[in-house]
């Protein structure tokens, strides 16, 4: 019986991250396009969409992704051709086979509690909104966040028996590999696991050692990629925001000329602090967590916050119960949890959903502990505790329901936007019609177009190597081909001979001559018109 429960659990967790994979979210947006072609490009030719050979971070949008994920998909690329599904499939199975990572560190963890605890815990992660979400997009935080439940699981595991530090430290790696929150937030991690098991730890020091040399000598590559990744850093951290610089200007108004230098040093150093701070609270916003997520509609469901609102007080329950009998256990769970958004605290546009993905499963073991907790202490008759336990079911229920609701029936209508919807849709329109044309301008009102036009039409990735002249990346006016993608100037493209235009409905007219085709949002609204000239 137990066996049966958690296989339906698992069933149930697979069936949620793969049923209409490929149709929900309504479109792939520009990085899941990036990835599948890239991914699409190393398969054919062993080289990047830019013409690099294995690269160690995919260039993509000069963000410098790195590189597991897309390598990790050639494999489904050429099962099932580049498409919407092999793109997300790797996060899908991931996604999946986290959810059997997490029921193996519970059991870990906690060892002494019920088989309750392991199926509520395992449960409320296989049915977890934050969860779902980025199991079924092509993003690298999700493969990253099953390496590093993976790595925490075996230094569990290595405590008893040293050889698992190595299968530890080699997980905590792949999933540095896998996404940049990793990077800072690992080490974070081992730092306070060394010191909560260091006496543990000293029975297989040897081991431990080994391993740790192994872990530093496999993330040596990435300090070739220092300037690469450091480029992405400074494109999202608070250093580099436009609230730090106002911060700073504010205080320097008074500030003397000839001291301006080192109270300028100083004021960062301030404002910094105080803005990674204030973005480090911002992870525990009620908003954020439990009503309307973070901004990217593509974080969460429509009406959705990153977690259930019926989670609150079992949450609150579950950090209670855990807390009246500490262990060292507990004490590493609240250290995962107090280390997980801290990458993501030196960003801007904080709380952020991908970024503070680590978080997971931490939630749903405090919300296990809540229920588990509260049923064991409930000292009434066995009727009166099915009421409450049918009470606590409906709640659960109800939330669920509403949840897969606004997923599938709302979300892809309401946030279509969000996930650059319309450009499949484009593609197979300017196919019909292009050969009639010596010249296809697509706007850039969207960012990114060119990335839909090659991952949808195959483009030949050695063809389109050949094209690139190896400058820097231009966000606007990028050609190959026939194409030129850039923001489209009505009043003068309209006088272009022998031109398909491509553009926004606040860039060509309604009812322009030549009007070929209109596109829609799945909310009504136009998404393209389309024009030859």
């Amino acid at each position: 019986m137990k066996k049966f429960l958690i296989v339906i659990i698992f069933l149930l967790a697979f069936v949620l991250r793969f049923w209409q994979l490929g149709a929900n979210p309504a479109s792939l947006d520009w990085d899941e396009a990036s990835l599948g072609y890239n991914a699409y490009s190393l398969l054919k030719t062993g080289k990047d969409e830019y013409g690099t050979s294995w690269p160690l971070a995919i260039r993509s949008f000069s963000d410098f992704k790195p590189p597991l994920y897309t390598y990790l998909t050639m494999v489904p690329v050429d099962l099932f051709g580049l498409n919407e599904f092999s793109t997300r499939f790797i996060s899908a199975l991931f996604g999946f086979l986290s959810i059997v990572a997490v029921y193996l560190l519970i059991k870990e963890l906690f060892p002494r509690k019920s088989f309750l605890f392991f199926v509520l815990c395992t449960l409320f992660f296989a049915l977890s909104p934050w969860h779902i979400q980025f199991s079924r997009i092509a993003f690298e935080a999700n493969l990253a966040l099953f390496f590093f439940i993976s790595g925490i699981w075996l230094f569990l595991k290595g405590l008893k028996s040293g050889k698992f530090f190595l299968f530890s430290f080699l997980a905590f790696s792949l999933s540095s590999y896998a996404y940049h929150s990793e990077r800072l937030v690992v080490p974070l991690l081992l730092l306070g696991l060394v010191v909560i098991y260091r006496k543990e730890i000293k029975t297989s020091l040897l081991w431990f050692i080994i391993s740790g040399i192994i872990f530093i000598l496999t993330l040596l590559p990435l300090v070739w990629q220092l300037k690469a990744t450091g480029a992405r850093l400074g494109s999202v951290t608070v250093l580099n925001s436009s609230k730090l610089g106002e911060s700073i200007k504010a205080q320097e108004l008074d500030t003397e000329r000839d001291d301006i230098l080192g109270k300028l040093m100083h004021n960062r150093r301030i404002v910094f602090g105080r803005e990674v701070l204030s973005g480090y609270l911002d992870h525990f916003n009620f908003d954020f967590l439990f009503l309307t997520g973070d901004a990217p509609g593509r974080h969460h469901a429509a009406g959705m916050g990153m977690l259930y609102l019926w989670d609150l007080p079992f949450i609150l329950l579950g950090i209670f119960y855990l807390l009246k009998n500490p262990d060292k256990n507990t004490g590493g769970l609240f250290w995962w949890f107090l280390v997980a958004p801290i990458a993501s605290s030196i960003t801007s546009g904080t709380p952020h959903a991908v970024r503070a993905l680590l978080y997971l499963p931490t939630y749903q073991i405090f919300a296990a502990a809540g229920v588990a907790g509260l049923l064991k202490s409930l000292n009434v008759s066995m009727i009166r505790k099915i009421i409450v336990i049918s009470f606590i079911f409906g709640l659960f229920m109800l939330n669920l329901f509403y949840y897969l609701h606004m997923y599938w029936i709302h979300s892809p209508k309401e946030y279509s936007q969000w996930w650059q919807y319309g450009y499949k849709e484009a593609v197979a329109e300017v196919a019909k019609y292009e050969t009639n044309y010596d010249k296809v301008i697509v706007t850039y009102a969207y960012d990114q177009p060119y990335i839909y036009f090659l991952f949808y039409n195959l483009v030949d990735p050695s063809w389109y190597q050949r094209t690139w002249n190896g400058g820097e990346i231009q966000r606007e006016n990028r050609e190959f081909g026939k194409y030129e993608f850039r923001k489209i100037d009505w009043q003068r493209d309209s006088k272009l001979q022998n031109t398909l235009l491509v553009g926004t409905s606040k860039e060509i007219p309604q009812g322009a001559e030549g009007m070929l085709s209109e596109i829609n949002f799945l909310d009504g609204s136009i998404a393209f018109r389309i024009v030859g000239r």
